[in-house]
């Protein structure tokens, strides 16, 4: 693999910018936005569910849908107006979300009747490219190995720090899916705790590899894609019609334990699987898309494995979480996974 640069920028108000490529980025830096004010998330305990909630009022200021000449994910050096990124051209950026809905602080709020405390950790913004239209059905391969090379590097550093316990990159894709920006970008969330659906996967990865138990079916029944090293499959046990787990056939915590031919065959699968979830649905198919790793860097029970969950029940028809779902939290399908896998292998194979 081709060496990669990182550039740590300084942004006017004292927290960086990060940037990723194959080429050194030594550009100076156009005029930056203005400073705004820190937030100061906090969570609440909920008895009932046994699970935090995070509470950021500053998230409903956020930038929402602006009009494309006035994106803030794009290069600013050369437009009327500053941007995140200050600068002609860039590959992969990453900075702090200025409205994020965890960040380490000293909030004091105080209810009666409920556990309280702030909601510590680091939220991130991911710039995929500086292309406004790019999405990773778009991007040379290369670029896709350089953003899990990105992931990897805020892994290995946000780990480091004591106010986190997990960390989790993720897309969501569409406005089906809660986007307000269409520059193609992701998030990454670290934690002050393990979330619930981790906690329940490390009990799991704990008594039995249920995804190595699962392997042999999912290569001859689900897949969707698969070379030596990774597969791409549906869930035999799946809760949207169309899901797909991208899943490494060598046991590893998460993408910074990769190998250089392993780099290469998840952005070929990642690839595969956005540009088939596209050809099989005519245009961009909406996703929230995460990737669960282990919550430390040295887990020999974690299996990493990239998760992917289009709202679509049939053809361009949403899975809407009504009561079952949303109230019990259990799922209701009405499509057999071994028949959808089927379906999309046609297009990503």
């Amino acid at each position: 693999m081709k060496k990669i640069y990182k550039r740590k920028f300084e942004r006017n108000d004292k927290r960086h910018l990060l940037l990723f490529g194959y080429e050194e980025h030594k550009e100076i830096a156009s005029k930056e936005l203005e400073i705004t004010p820190l937030p100061s998330p906090h969570m609440r305990w909920n008895p009932a569910r046994q699970e935090w909630v995070t509470y950021s009022e500053t998230r409903k200021v956020r930038t929402s849908f602006p009009p494309e000449e006035y994106c803030p994910l794009c290069p600013g050096a050369e437009l009327n107006f500053a941007t995140e990124i200050p600068f002609k051209n860039f590959e992969v950026a990453i900075f702090p979300n200025r409205w994020a809905s965890f960040n380490t602080n000293d909030d004091k709020t105080s209810i009666d009747g409920l556990s309280t405390k702030p909601s510590n950790g680091e939220c991130e913004v991911v710039v995929y490219s500086s292309k406004h239209l790019d999405t990773i059905a778009q991007m040379p391969i290369s670029r896709i190995e350089l953003l899990f090379n990105a992931w990897s590097d805020r892994y290995i550093k946000l780990l480091e720090r004591d106010d986190i316990q997990y960390v989790m990159p993720f897309e969501n894709r569409g406005v089906e899916c809660g986007v307000t920006l269409h520059h193609p970008h992701g998030q990454i969330y670290a934690y002050p705790f393990i979330p619930p659906v981790i906690k329940k996967e490390i009990e799991a990865f704990n008594k039995e590899n249920f995804i190595k138990k699962l392997m042999k079916d999912l290569e001859k029944n689900y897949f969707v894609y698969q070379d030596d090293n990774v597969i791409a499959a549906v869930p035999p046990f799946s809760r949207y019609a169309y899901e797909i787990w991208i899943i490494p056939k060598r046991q590893i915590a998460g993408p910074w334990q990769f190998t250089d031919q392993e780099y290469n065959s998840f952005a070929v699968a990642l690839q595969k699987v956005v540009k088939g979830y596209d050809s099989f649905l005519g245009r961009r198919c909406p996703y929230i898309m995460g990737l669960h790793a282990a919550p430390n860097l040295e887990d020999d029970n974690f299996h990493f494995h990239m998760e992917f969950y289009p709202p679509l029940r049939h053809g361009d028809k949403p899975k809407v979480l009504a009561g079952s779902e949303s109230m019990a939290g259990v799922f209701i399908m009405d499509v057999f996974p071994e028949e959808t896998a089927i379906e999309l292998r046609k297009f990503m194979s």
